[in-house]
């Protein structure tokens, strides 16, 4: 468990000022040579954005050609909205800056409402990286974590009481999934952080909480060898366009499963497709890089290309564990594809969440 652990804390992410790169025409090969480059974080420092960006950034360094100065700077804020909003008003198409993307960005993007002036459809990706998530909550609900469909049925009779940072912070995709299964009484309990909701847990002010794969191997594997937490379900992973069981907790449900072994059918209607976007935001665009709107297709090839390179960098494999590539990256155009399944929400699916969390949370957005 220790190496697993090592591994995905490494390999899934915990998760710059000068001229312009020489190139003048696409026979001629991109050039940073001299140049300092900005990782733009739009997170706080110590959090797991600014981890996976340092992660990868000697890398960048060592297969972007002229080998640049690359500098993170961090500009946290109104769950990645600040940073966001700056990248896309000021990062110049010149391949001198990029930024991390994360699920808070993403969730933030489809309900940050006018605050946000960013737009993640029209960023260019170098990489995306999935991560999935643990959902698990304590003994004291009943839940045992070896029958999905009685644990569902358990969870449906309980006070649920869960922290949230704000009703349109990444744990709304929590709230979605228990409107989904029919999970109706819940208290949410906002202004709390993750870690502070990880040790109201424990403590039993609350009894539930998700968490990343990576955090919860780090941080609460010990505490369910204890019997403290009861692991009971992931958001799963999509292989083929089908939701599969999370490749790291292969003896875990997913919520499509919960929803069969309840229902007794596939989930379908509006609920669920606008849950699939929030799946999509929370696994398989988890954590990623992002050149800035406008960047021409030489500068994007050459980010692909060492992004790549780093991929199969045996330093960086070293460093990223066993299970470096558990969860297969995409790339480029793939890239763009994932962040369009996750944050490009229909109109109904938009009136969804706007109806949700009015309902649930009194609030319009």
């Amino acid at each position: 468990m220790k190496k697993l652990i090592a591994s995905l804390v490494l390999a899934a992410g915990f998760f710059a000022f000068g001229g312009t790169p020489t190139f003048t025409s696409p026979a001629h090969a991109v050039d940073f040579s001299g140049k300092t480059i900005q990782a733009i974080v739009a997170f706080r420092e110590g959090g797991g954005g600014t981890f996976y960006t340092r992660l990868y950034l000697p890398f960048f360094k060592k297969y972007l050609p002229g080998s640049p100065k690359i500098i993170v700077r961090n500009m946290p804020g109104g769950a990645g909205i600040k940073g966001s909003n700056w990248f896309q008003a000021n990062a110049t198409p010149d391949g001198l800056y990029y930024s991390v993307v994360s699920t808070s960005n993403m969730t933030s993007f489809v309900t940050g409402g006018k605050k946000v002036k960013y737009n993640l459809l029209k960023w260019n990706y170098i990489m995306l990286e999935p991560l999935g998530t643990v959902f698990y909550t304590t003994p004291s609900t009943g839940v045992t974590g070896k029958n999905i469909k009685k644990d569902v049925e358990i969870l449906r009779k309980t006070k649920i009481v869960a922290g949230a940072k704000s009703p349109t912070s990444s744990e709304l995709h929590s709230f979605l999934v228990f409107d989904l299964l029919g999970i109706n009484n819940v208290t949410p309990v906002f202004g709390i952080s993750s870690g502070k909701q990880r040790k109201a847990i424990l403590r039993g002010e609350f009894n539930f909480k998700r968490d990343s794969v990576l955090n919860y191997l780090k941080k609460v594997t010990k505490y369910a060898k204890k019997g403290r937490v009861v692991p009971f379900m992931t958001l799963g992973y999509d292989k083929g366009g089908k939701i599969v069981r999370d490749p790291a907790f292969p003896n875990l449900p997913t919520v499509v499963d919960a929803y069969k072994a309840v229902h007794g059918k596939e989930p379908s209607g509006i609920a669920f497709k606008t849950y699939l976007h929030y799946f999509n935001m929370s696994v398989m665009a988890s954590k990623g890089f992002a050149l800035p709107e406008g960047t021409p297709k030489s500068i994007v090839d050459t980010y692909i290309t060492a992004a790549k390179k780093i991929e199969h960098d045996k330093g960086f494999a070293k460093k990223a564990g066993k299970l470096f590539g558990v969860y297969p990256k995409s790339y480029g155009e793939d890239a763009k594809n994932v962040m369009r399944n996750a944050v490009d929400l229909s109109p109904e699916a938009r009136a969804h969440v706007k109806k949700f969390i009015k309902n649930k949370f009194n609030m319009n957005i």
